[in-house]
C-alpha cells in the first residue's frame, strides 16, 4: 500500500486520530445522563454560531494569499454557513432545548478565543487553521447526529421528522465535505491554483503549524467537554 503524503492526507491523519478517540468515548450514549447529551448539544451550538465570524476574518486576511481563490472559497464558505446557526437554534428549542438555557462554560470560551487568534495568524497559517476546522467539523456533525437522536429518542421525539436532523443531514451530505475539499485544493497544489499575481505564496510549513494549533486547540476543548459530561453524568455523592 503506498502511504498518501499529500499535505492535506497529512492533516487528515493527524485530525483522525483526535477524532476517533472523541468518537469512542462517546459509543455508548446510553451511559451519559439527560442533562449531559442536552448540555454537549448547546456547546456544540456556540461553536455553530461563532464561526461565520471566523470564515470572515479567514477570508479578509487570505487575500494577501497569491493565490486569490483561498479568499474566495472561505467566503463562499461564510455565505453558505452564514444563516446555519438560526437554524441550529430553531432546531434545538423545537425539541425543547433553548440555547438561551446554556450556561457559560469557560473552556467553550478559552476555545473560541483559540480559533479567533489563529484566524489573526499568517496568511498560510490561516489556511491550515480553516482546513483543519472544516475537517472536524465533518466528524462533529457525525457525533452530534447520534447525539440529537439519542436526546429525541429519550424525550419521545420522532428524530426523523425534526428540523435538528435536517440541519446535520444538510451538513453531512455534503457541504462540510466541499469546505474541506475546497481549500484543501490550495494546500496540496497551490502552484496550480491560478495566477500568482503579487501576492505571498503559500508556505506548506506555516500551513502545517496553523493546522497543528487548531487540532491541538479542538483536541483540548473536546477533553474538558467529555469530562465535565461525565461529571454531570456520575450521581452526586451522598452525605456522610
Amino acid at each position: 500500500m503506498i502511504e498518501d503524503t499529500k499535505a492535506s492526507a497529512v492533516i487528515d491523519a493527524a485530525n483522525l486520530r483526535f477524532t476517533s478517540h472523541v468518537k469512542d468515548q462517546l459509543k455508548a450514549l446510553d451511559t451519559f445522563s439527560d442533562d449531559a447529551l442536552e448540555w454537549l448539544m448547546l456547546e456544540h451550538y456556540q461553536f455553530s454560531s461563532t464561526n461565520p465570524g471566523f470564515l470572515s476574518t479567514a477570508a479578509t486576511t487570505t487575500q494577501r494569499l497569491a493565490p486569490s481563490g483561498v479568499a474566495e472559497e472561505l467566503l463562499r464558505n461564510f455565505r453558505e454557513e452564514g444563516g446555519h446557526a438560526a437554524i441550529y437554534k430553531q432546531a434545538l428549542a423545537e425539541i425543547g432545548s433553548p440555547v438561551e438555557t446554556r450556561r457559560a462554560f469557560a473552556p467553550t470560551q478559552a476555545f473560541l478565543a483559540g480559533i479567533e487568534q489563529l484566524t489573526k495568524g499568517t496568511p498560510s497559517q490561516i489556511l491550515g487553521t480553516m482546513y483543519a476546522t472544516e475537517t472536524a467539523a465533518i466528524f462533529e456533525h457525525e457525533v452530534f447526529w447520534d447525539i440529537s437522536r439519542e436526546v429525541c429518542r429519550r424525550r419521545g421525539i420522532d428524530f426523523g421528522t425534526t428540523t435538528l436532523k435536517r440541519f446535520h443531514d444538510m451538513h453531512l451530505e455534503g457541504v462540510e465535505q466541499s469546505h474541506k475539499d475546497g481549500l484543501g485544493i490550495f494546500i496540496d497544489r497551490p502552484d496550480a491554483c491560478g495566477d500568482a499575481g503579487d501576492g505571498e505564496p503559500i508556505d506548506a510549513a506555516q500551513v502545517a503549524d496553523g493546522a497543528e494549533a487548531a487540532i491541538r486547540t479542538m483536541r483540548i476543548w473536546w477533553e474538558a467537554l467529555l469530562d465535565e459530561a461525565r461529571r454531570m453524568t456520575r450521581p452526586a455523592a451522598q452525605p456522610a
